[in-house]
């Protein structure tokens, strides 16, 4: 198990252990997005107030945070300590959901905004905006809420568009566009792909969830009614994610003695070597099961991936998961669950081990990302704190002054320096 010593607020994590199969529950729903998990979090509270900071050359980040107010940009120091930055909040309009180092993104209903950052990090003036609506896929309906997602090479943007849960009750469509960021801020529509899939009420909303180390391919898992199956994308020569209609995929080794033992995806990350982690469930049993961990390789070539695991070395989380997050170095992933968040060790395509227990298990966290100096971040929305972590393959501890208290927080991007 997990112990923290309040004094020096030190992590302990229990060595690896074999989940037994009896232990496999049923889930609770978990929903998929990172911005809608409910929220509590009855843990002290560290009050942040703005000063200013010196220029530091051992920063390891920007973290940006969305409040009600604005944008907060805090320095992140060598310690994964947080201060925030005269000037703060920098006004945003719409959702933030991406910064390239150079540019902070926003993803409002309609239109999409871009930010100028200064050399400090601080949130300069609109450089450019952008009207989805005038693009193909805004039949389809606009943004709902869904952050947009950036490559790795900080140039292509995805925005998924649909009427949503709140909109009309019969969508013809789910949409994602692609837009290109030029070097001025500047954004250029290359193209969309559309999905008719869905049930009586209509079409399912769709979304990219992770790219691959190479940016070629994109994968999410299409929800439905009953269980979940793989969305594949595929970059065309443009550069624009269409759906991948030559999708292939071997999954992990069902338990042969459950009935119809099936797995289905229900969240998943991709790391920087053409591997992708991917949290998976069996609905369709008659026997009480729990979400299991799994591993893929992805093809360079087609996208399509495989996995050699098998339901006995599969490890099932401890908490009720529902999203997951790759370190930089793709050694670790984070399993964020309705109340908490545990660690686990990616090992490539091979199974992936157990490294901690449930950590914060009475916070429930909305987002968790990191730095590139082992710091990690976990943002829990209603309670409005932002908790910090030092995090190695041997160690975790909780960053001094954390929890931060940010009355109003929404979202978090972290921008490594």
């Amino acid at each position: 198990m997990v112990r923290i010593r309040h004094a020096a607020r030190r992590i302990v994590a229990s060595p690896p252990t074999k989940m037994e199969i009896s232990m496999r529950r049923k889930p609770l729903f978990v929903c998929l997005n990172a911005f809608c998990l409910a929220l509590l979090s009855p843990g002290p509270a560290f009050t942040q107030t703005p000063e200013a900071t010196s220029k530091n050359t051992a920063l390891a980040a920007y973290v940006y945070v969305q409040t009600s107010k604005g944008v907060n940009l805090y320095d992140a120091n060598a310690a994964g300590g947080l201060t925030l930055v005269k000037g703060s909040p920098f006004a945003v309009t719409g959702l933030m959901s991406a910064d390239n180092g150079k540019y902070l993104i926003s993803v409002g209903t309609d239109n999409i905004h871009t930010y100028k950052i200064e050399s400090d990090g601080a949130v300069g003036k609109q450089a450019a905006e952008i009207d989805t609506q005038k693009y193909s896929g805004a039949k389809c309906g606009t943004n709902y809420g869904q952050p947009g997602l950036l490559d790795h090479t900080g140039t292509h943007l995805y925005v998924s568009l649909s009427s949503g849960i709140d909109g009309n009750p019969f969508p013809l469509c789910g949409a994602v566009q692609t837009y290109k960021l030029a070097s001025n801020g500047e954004l250029t529509f290359l193209g969309d792909t559309e999905s008719f899939l869905g049930q009586h009420e209509g079409a399912f909303p769709i979304a990219v969830s992770t790219i691959s180390s190479n940016d070629k391919f994109g994968y999410s898992a299409l929800s439905q009614i009953y269980a979940s199956t793989f969305l594949a994308f595929k970059a065309d020569a443009n550069g624009a994610l269409l759906q991948d209609g030559s999708f292939s995929e071997v999954d992990p080794t069902p338990d042969p003695s459950i009935p119809d033992g099936n797995y289905f995806p229900m969240a998943m990350a991709a790391d920087p070597a053409s591997h992708l982690a991917v949290l998976m469930n069996e609905p369709f049993t008659n026997v009480n099961t729990s979400p299991q961990l799994a591993s893929y390789t992805i093809s360079d070539t087609t996208g399509a991936i495989v996995s050699t695991n098998s339901w006995a070395d599969m490890p099932t989380p401890q908490l009720n998961p529902g999203l997951l997050q790759m370190s930089p170095s793709g050694k670790l992933l984070v399993v964020i669950g309705q109340f908490g968040l545990q660690i686990f060790y990616f090992n490539g395509a091979a199974p992936i081990t157990s490294y901690s227990g449930v950590l914060l298990p009475n916070v429930s966290v909305d987002q968790v990302t990191w730095d590139n100096s082992n710091h990690l971040y976990a943002l829990s929305n209603l309670s409005g704190e932002l908790y910090g972590f030092t995090v190695t393959p041997t160690s975790i501890n909780e960053v001094a002054g954390s929890p931060y208290k940010i009355p109003g927080l929404t979202g978090m991007i972290v921008v490594p320096k």
